[in-house]
């Protein structure tokens, strides 16, 4: 790398020799006489690196250094003189310069030091140019990739979002088909937010999770008596949804009894609750939403035509996140940035190889498996450099993830994963002899989150010393 260097020396015939050695290293060249010329010349010109002698009339070398790294701290300085002892050198060390070399000069070591330099600077550009990158990529999702929880500037995902902004107006019902795992909730929340309906409650049911008479009861809600069990009246979901949207995930679940009493409501805004006879007019936006082919259902005679035709007024598909890979790049920024403030973490970065990795694996569980990837990922990770093998123990993309692990449900996720974590501080401890700032950095943990951690485990430096 062509660096810019500014040589300050009284000796003439020492700015001479280095200023033929540097230009014929390839780097730009600039001399001064002494220290107070050189911090002119230094304004003028955005120099890499400052070379000063120690020892010159008027601005001495330790002056130098300090006006150098109080005005240009970006700029590296290396100090020469004749005159060496080890409190001077640790003297100009502290005040900022980056090498100490004495006379008389030796060149091949000047240009080792030179060197060093220009490699550090291209690192910091490097990482200068990624934090760019990072930045814009950031500044994109929130404001042109991104509608809520949803990212992506795949062309499916933009329409999806144009899609969005068209039927959130209208009380239109919408039907959201999709995959396990690709968002349909959050688009779901997505409409709601987006429309007139925002200000009153977003109400979700999982059809999948109830047996038939629970979801009948839990959707209209049920009188004192309608069952064994039934000691009051109880409102349903649509009752705590008046005034909002309702919806209902996993609706090829519904019971024909259910799919019928969901018909009446949505044709004439009324509905029963189970045991009850008067009828309870209500106000929702119905959105539903699937992950099978409900027309096939239809055909196959196990869900109601006239349902599926009311729901559907409004389809939208939602691709699986294998045919958008031009957006995991996108979800992987958005939930490291994500994860990275819920667990306490600095920012989290990732190589362009694990990146691929991604963007290369079929994601069975679409975004909700990426999700946890990059959540389990941050906690196995000790510093903030994500690379190919903290993903997988299988680098092989079609294999990703295949390894089976043995674990069980007892403890909780939440006991297991603090655990590790007080396992993982333990480690971390006793390898830097409980020195916090080594224990900091190689965790990736900002000084304060370590210390709550630690009094959280009651972990005591002085126990790993």
């Amino acid at each position: 790398m062509k660096l810019k260097i500014l040589v300050i020396d009284d000796e003439k015939s020492i700015l001479k020799t280095f200023k033929l050695r540097l230009t014929r290293w390839g780097h730009e060249v600039f001399l001064a006489s002494d220290g107070n010329f050189g911090m002119d010349l230094l304004s003028q010109v955005d120099c890499h690196l400052v070379i000063t002698d120690m020892k010159m009339p008027g601005m001495p070398g330790e002056k130098v250094v300090e006006s150098v790294k109080e005005n240009h701290p970006e700029t590296e300085v290396v100090v020469i003189t004749g005159y060496a002892s080890v409190e001077l050198a640790v003297d100009v060390m502290k005040a900022g310069a980056t090498d100490f070399l004495v006379k008389p000069l030796n060149f091949d070591q000047i240009r080792i030091v030179i060197d060093k330099v220009s490699e550090r600077i291209a690192l910091k550009n490097e990482n200068r140019m990624l934090k760019n990158r990072v930045g814009e990529l950031k500044n994109k999702i929130e404001h042109q990739y991104r509608m809520g929880n949803l990212v992506g500037k795949s062309k499916k995902m933009q329409d999806i979002f144009k899609l969005i902004v068209k039927v959130a107006p209208l009380d239109t019902t919408v039907l959201l088909s999709g995959e396990t795992g690709t968002g349909k909730e959050m688009i779901a929340n997505a409409i709601h937010h987006n429309s007139p309906r925002k200000d009153s409650p977003i109400v979700t049911v999982d059809c999948g999770t109830l047996a038939e008479t629970l979801l009948e009861a839990e959707l209209f809600g049920y009188e004192k008596g309608a069952f064994t069990g039934a000691l009051g009246t109880k409102r349903g979901r649509f009752e705590q949804a008046d005034g909002g949207t309702i919806f209902l995930d996993e609706i090829e679940n519904a019971s024909p009894a259910v799919q019928k009493k969901l018909l009446r409501l949505i044709q004439e805004k009324t509905f029963q609750r189970v045991g009850g006879e008067v009828p309870i007019k209500v106000n929702v936006r119905v959105i539903a939403a699937s992950n099978q082919n409900l027309l096939k259902l239809v055909r196959e005679k196990s869900f109601r035509q006239d349902l599926y035709y009311r729901l559907s007024v409004v389809p939208i598909l939602i691709p699986p996140l294998k045919e958008r890979t031009e957006d995991i790049s996108l979800l992987t920024r958005y939930f490291l940035d994500l994860y990275s403030k819920r667990l306490g973490r600095e920012q989290m970065e990732v190589t362009p190889e694990s990146l691929k990795l991604l963007v290369n694996y079929s994601w069975p569980g679409n975004v909700r498996e990426l999700s946890n990837v990059i959540e389990r990922t941050i906690i196995m990770t000790p510093g903030n450099v994500i690379k190919k093998f903290y993903l997988s123990d299988d680098h092989e993309p079609d294999n990703m993830f295949s390894r089976k692990t043995e674990i069980s449900l007892d403890p909780s996720l939440k006991e297991q994963i603090a655990a590790l974590e007080q396992k993982y501080l333990c480690l971390a401890l006793e390898r830097y002899h409980g020195r916090l700032k080594q224990v900091a950095e190689r965790s990736g943990l900002n000084p304060r989150t370590l210390f709550r951690k630690m009094e959280q485990y009651k972990l005591d430096k002085k126990d790993f010393h």
